[in-house]
């Protein structure tokens, strides 16, 4: 299989279908998406149509976490949260929609992004996925056109069918 894999590139196995949302989007309308479309991050585009960052189900729940009350009324949960693979004690109030309406994609977002180029090898993807933490990272270029979004599964999926 390390034959085979070695030749197959992001481009090969990237999703190309990829819903994303504006930066003057709201939190609301990300998870709106995010619950619809099955998926827990979002890419960020502006209205050039570039990648300028990334909002994920994890910024948006510590967003909430940073701030809510500590207060002993409201009690906490565990989480998991699939970015770093542990889990989390949360207050339960970060669980709260209310605010969200007003708050704007770009406030939470994640502007550092991690990407590969369309020909880079899925070995350099998923070492790059390994040494960032993370579990999807965006294929565009230099000059942030998105062309697709690779994830864990996606990974799994090459080693499932070779």
């Amino acid at each position: 299989m390390a034959n085979v894999t070695a030749r197959l590139m992001a481009a090969d196995y990237m999703q190309r279908d990829i819903v994303t949302v504006s930066p003057d989007d709201t939190l609301r309308d990300a998870l709106a998406l995010m619950t619809e479309n099955h998926v827990t991050g979002l890419p960020v585009m502006n209205g050039d149509s570039r990648c300028v960052g990334l909002i994920t189900s994890s910024d948006i729940l510590n967003y909430e976490e940073d701030r809510s009350n500590d207060s002993s009324e409201s009690g906490t949960t565990q989480f998991f949260d699939p970015e770093t693979q542990q889990w989390e004690t949360v207050p339960l109030s970060a669980f709260g929609l209310e605010e969200f309406g007003e708050v704007r994609v770009n406030e939470v977002m994640t502007r550092d992004l991690i990407w590969v180029d369309r020909s880079a090898p899925l070995k350099q993807v998923a070492r790059r996925m390994i040494d960032e933490r993370v579990h999807r990272v965006l294929v565009m270029d230099k000059e942030a056109n998105l062309y697709g979004i690779i994830s864990a599964y996606d990974l799994v999926r090459v080693v499932a069918e070779k």
